[in-house]
């Protein structure tokens, strides 16, 4: 994560009136930073590193925080688990249904814009303009689509 958008987040949290710790501020490196959509686990386990009494609740209050602030996006996996993605530009994400490993896929954001300018807007009862948006693909993976002895036979 660069500097600039520590910057952003931080001034928008101080904005909202959070107070600004140092487990949060911690948070929000971690799952900026990280490239593999970590789960509130994954995070809570990162950050007794270097704040040991931090508790799992923290982590989650954050994470819920962070996500209601639009600074971080939720991936909800079939495994029932929910991911945190500390990239929210325009981009969808491949899940996995066997594994649940998650991999950002871009989208072309005029293409997006266009297609639903075409094909469900005019389908709505109302006028609608995107802010933003959702996409999630589900398959499997490389790695269990070749272990599956199902899928192989087919």
């Amino acid at each position: 994560m660069t500097d600039s958008r520590l910057n952003q987040i931080v001034s928008k949290i101080k904005k909202m009136g959070y107070s600004l710790t140092p487990q949060r501020v911690e948070i929000i490196k971690i799952v900026s930073e990280s490239k593999s959509h970590p789960s509130a686990a994954e995070v809570y386990n990162k950050i007794k590193e270097s704040y040991p009494m931090v508790s799992l609740n923290t982590v989650y209050k954050n994470l819920s925080m962070l996500s209601s602030l639009h600074e971080v996006k939720e991936i909800k996996t079939m495994q029932n688990s929910v991911h945190y993605d500390g990239d929210v530009s325009l981009h969808g994400h491949a899940i996995c249904e066997n594994c649940g490993k998650i991999i950002d896929v871009q989208i072309n954001e005029p293409d997006f814009k266009k297609f639903f300018e075409n094909k469900i807007k005019g389908r709505l009862t109302e006028n609608y303009h995107i802010n933003n948006y959702g996409v999630e693909f589900y398959g499997l993976c490389d790695y269990c689509y070749t272990a599956d002895p199902a899928v192989s036979e087919t």
